[in-house]
């Protein structure tokens, strides 16, 4: 078979990965979009007519912020969890909405992926022609799943993003994919550290916002609408946070979609729990209620570019009792990078020094090194490695983690096709 790198290639983001097979048939896994920088880049394009299939790991838009290109001139089906359709459209719908620059889709190719979206549940499984697809919990976020394809000759699996450690809303990804793979295409984003213990993260951030609130602050959680918001409303709920909690923009629409889906939750109780104890923000007046009291607001965007969050910043950071705390990875080039990097925050209306507390959290949905070095360990002992999503040094790493367990790694660079004998 063939594989060949579109995206995500010594690189985090616009993930795409093309799959030949040797019967000619061609499976696209994930086409996303890097929202680092000024304009979104895209992954390298693809002729989607001589596409046989799509399979999408999870909404996040660095994984399925592209999709839409494919419906301008063909149809090919898109495989992935009911959850994860709802969520894509989403956040794919925003990103259209938000734009500030040309993106090379509209609504109607939108459309057009919905419509030729084939549904299945974890562990469920898709024919085509002689190739089975399933796709298997991920850990990741609400919906997201490993795809498994079995030729009849082999099999591969493609982590996506995934996660081998419990957290507040979601149960550990399914390991039993990974370990009759003979090759698997994974993730390397952190192979370089390992996460923090979640329970001592937890305990932590509890403890910091219960400080602030106390002082009479307001604290800021800049978080990702899909995932992130929900897990940190789970972990405030977990711990009986006795304060108000405000919940801004796009992460109040997910968290309706998700409860949907709350089966695929570890603690659909705990979920429920955490959305009923948390106010929804209406209007204007409501975001200025919130920044007046104590209290903590949830509000995307997570890295502090557009989306109520922006205005929440401007409000809270001139203020030392106030607190605006970090809850996920600081992408490169964001005004979240900026304000942890050099106490700056800067949006379209205002530019300062940040007076509030800044505080930074590992509430990671990703692998970290020990669970990356488990999922070679669990391969079969011929299993080969393909290695994505990761800047080249990580990869690097989790490379030598690989040949260090006998197995052989490939870290392909952008654009190029590797032939791979199973």
């Amino acid at each position: 078979m063939k594989v060949k790198l579109l995206g995500a290639a010594q690189e985090v983001g616009r993930s795409g990965i093309l799959l030949t097979l040797d019967d000619g048939s061609r499976i696209l896994l994930d086409y996303g979009v890097s929202l680092e920088g000024e304009e979104p880049q895209f992954p390298l394009p693809v002729k989607p007519k001589e596409i046989s299939f799509v399979s999408l790991s999870h909404a996040h838009l660095d994984h399925s912020g592209a999709l839409p290109l494919l419906y301008v001139s063909a149809s090919p089906p898109l495989v992935t969890t009911p959850l994860t359709l709802s969520l894509s459209d989403l956040l794919i719908r925003d990103f259209l909405k938000l734009s500030k620059y040309y993106v090379p889709y509209e609504y109607s190719e939108v459309k057009g992926m919905m419509e030729n979206a084939v549904l299945k549940g974890f562990n469920e499984s898709y024919e085509f022609g002689g190739v089975t697809v399933s796709l298997v919990d991920a850990g990741h976020i609400p919906g997201s799943a490993m795809i498994s394809i079995d030729t009849g000759s082999y099999t591969v699996v493609y982590t996506g993003d995934y996660a081998l450690h419990d957290t507040c809303l979601l149960r550990m990804g399914d390991k039993s994919a990974l370990s009759k793979a003979d090759l698997v295409v994974t993730e390397s984003t952190y192979a370089e550290f390992d996460h923090p213990p979640r329970d001592w993260v937890e305990r932590e951030f509890i403890a910091t916002v219960t400080e602030v609130i106390e002082g009479g602050g307001t604290v800021l959680i800049p978080a990702f609408a899909v995932g992130r918001a929900q897990e940190i409303l789970c972990v405030l709920a977990k711990y009986n946070f006795p304060y108000k909690v405000y919940v801004d923009g796009m992460a109040k629409a997910a968290n309706d979609l998700i409860l949907e889906d709350s089966h695929l939750l570890r603690d659909p109780g705990l979920f429920e729990k955490a959305v009923g104890m948390a106010t929804k923000v209406r209007d204007w007046n409501d975001r200025k209620k919130a920044v007046e009291e104590a209290s903590v607001i949830v509000s995307p965007a997570g890295m502090l570019q557009g989306g109520p969050s922006e205005y929440y910043m401007e409000k809270i950071m001139e203020k030392e009792k106030n607190a605006v705390i970090f809850v996920s990875f600081a992408i490169p080039e964001t005004p979240a990078r900026q304000v942890l990097e050099t106490g700056v925050f800067a949006s379209p209306t205002k530019k300062g020094m940040v007076k509030a507390r800044v505080e930074w959290f590992d509430f990671s949905a990703h692998c970290g090194k020990s669970e990356l070095i488990e999922t070679v360990k669990i391969s079969k002992s011929n299993a080969k490695f393909l290695l994505v999503h990761g800047e080249a040094e990580a990869e690097r790493a989790m490379k030598n983690y690989v040949e260090e367990q006998g197995r052989e790694a490939l870290m392909p660079a952008l654009g190029e096709e590797v032939e791979i004998e199973i």
